[in-house]
């Protein structure tokens, strides 16, 4: 109801400015009816009123339509106030003058065209008062989010600030924006980087008038820093966005040197306990059976995790330069992946079209990367039969698929595309028949981050989570009435591909 009761405000409002021009040719028509005369007298003496009414009619229903109520209400008022006052002073000078001359003709006609002329003059003051406040709460609003912006943000014309924010300024060892003012945008630079922007930035910004990259600033007191640096081009000049990279550019630096280590000197050590192992082995066979073979599983795992890892890197590094493939060539490839890896277990695929009809729905190929995790993740762990048996598992806690006895485990790879009114989704599914996957691990991959309590115990589900985050899709985890896990990743479908088949495999 009182939404209702606004918009009705606001509508009459908006068309009080063509009232005021309909009262205006209803004031001419009847002055018309009233002193008649001559038609083309009466033209010549109503022409001002009758144009200004047309006018400000216009004005209204282009209001109504264009700006909205508030600039109809400033308009209003100042016309209206204008027309009063004019005709007053009109008619006041006119009552003087038959005071002072024994003037005695009439007053209508002088103070109809002298109000009107007030109304018109009135209606453009308020117009463009109206616009005017509206540019400036607008720009206003602007310089209070940029101030309040964590970016710095600076304004270059003639390659000289003429505003910086107080973030701006702060990554220099400023306390005010105020104090680059006129100042050089280059000098901020260190010389190389100087080089760079007359070398890349400049023309990046005549050829595209945009350049994104990063530069090295040099603080008041002689300190350098990194910074990630985007220039965009303006009428008279550019904005510069900046932002300080250092803590960024210090993990970047750990992150490879862990890597390093973890990919080279935990390697090679590993490899020279592993001979010193087998050699032990070999001399006495109790030990080898005791503790080599548990040493050797632990360093094979440690290994294999070693690799996943730089799997992972490689993967998520070609998702900018990943394929778009369908949902059938993505079920096809993990299913003939998943048959030869485990012949021991049974594979079942699925895909289903969910009723679409004006595409078919298209996802990156890294998924595949994902959904081959999942299925190994499902076969891998799966340390119970479906009649309940127990398995013997090898030495890395696997199951070992010799020791199977009774049914196999099973992993059904789905796909389905569901359709909905605004919008369509292609959801992948991994649904096993082994213990389930913890709580602990769930929480921390779809929370983010780990704690004493809540973590995982490898890279797997973290590799599936990274992957359905940088291609956009959501990640879910499903428990089975019957025992097992159901993880669905969902994709929203950006194909443009026109078309639509579906497929299913299946194999044992």
């Amino acid at each position: 109801m009182g939404a209702l009761t606004r918009c009705t405000i606001d509508g009459v409002r908006v068309r009080a400015v063509s009232l005021v021009g309909l009262g205006l040719l209803a004031i001419v028509a009847a002055y018309t009816l009233t002193f008649g005369g001559p038609a083309l007298l009466l033209g010549l003496e109503m022409l001002v009123p009758t144009a200004i009414g047309v006018g400000l009619v216009g004005y209204g229903l282009r209001t109504d339509a264009a700006t909205g109520a508030e600039q109809a209400a400033i308009v209003t008022i100042t016309s209206c106030t204008c027309g009063a006052l004019v005709a007053l002073f009109c008619l006041c000078s006119l009552v003087l003058l038959s005071v002072r001359t024994a003037f005695s003709g009439g007053f209508a006609q002088p103070v109809i065209n002298a109000s009107s002329t007030g109304l018109a003059f009135g209606a453009a003051i308020g117009h463009v008062y109206a616009e005017f406040s509206q540019q400036y709460r607008e720009n206003e609003r602007l310089s209070r989010a940029v101030d309040a912006s964590m970016d710095g943000i600076a304004v270059i014309v003639d390659d000289r600030h003429v505003y910086a924010n107080e973030a701006y300024a702060g990554l220099y060892g400023l306390s005010d924006g105020d104090a680059l003012d006129g100042q050089q945008w280059c000098t901020l630079y260190t010389t190389e980087s100087q080089r760079r922007i007359e070398r890349e930035v400049i023309p990046a910004l005549s050829d595209r008038n945009y350049w994104r990259g990063t530069l090295t600033g040099t603080r008041t007191d002689g300190t350098t820093f990194p910074q990630d640096v985007t220039v965009s081009t303006l009428e008279d000049g550019y904005v510069v966005v900046a932002r300080d990279i250092s803590d960024q550019r210090d993990r970047e630096q750990r992150i490879q040197v862990l890597n390093r280590v973890l990919r080279h000197n935990l390697r090679n050590a590993f490899t020279v306990i592993r001979g010193h192992a087998n050699m032990i082995g070999e001399r006495n066979p109790e030990l080898k059976a005791r503790h080599i073979q548990p040493i050797r599983a632990e360093i094979d795992d440690l290994l294999a995790t070693a690799d996943k890892a730089r799997g992972v890197e490689r993967t998520l590094d070609r998702h900018s330069n990943a394929e778009r493939i369908t949902a059938t060539e993505a079920v096809r490839r993990v299913t003939d992946r998943a048959l030869s890896t485990y012949p021991d277990a049974d594979i079942v695929s699925r895909v289903e079209d969910g009723g679409a009809e004006s595409s078919t729905p298209t996802v990156d190929d890294t998924v595949v990367d994902a959904l081959n995790e999942l299925v190994d993740n499902a076969i891998e762990h799966n340390t119970a039969t479906r009649s309940g048996e127990a398995v013997a598992t090898d030495g890395n806690g696997r199951p070992d698929a010799s020791a199977r006895s009774g049914e196999r485990p099973s992993v059904e790879i789905g796909a389905t595309t569901v359709e909905s009114e605004f919008h369509t989704r292609l959801e992948f599914t991994i649904t096993d028949d082994g213990p389930g996957i913890p709580a602990t691990e769930r929480r921390a991959v779809l929370s983010g981050h780990e704690t004493a309590l809540d973590h995982g115990s490898g890279l797997g589900l973290w590799f599936v989570n990274w992957i359905v985050q940088t291609t956009g899709g959501e990640l879910s985890f499903i428990d089975r009435h019957e025992g097992g896990t159901t993880v669905r990743l969902s994709f929203p479908d950006t194909s443009d591909v026109a078309g639509h088949d579906t497929d299913a495999v299946s194999g044992h």
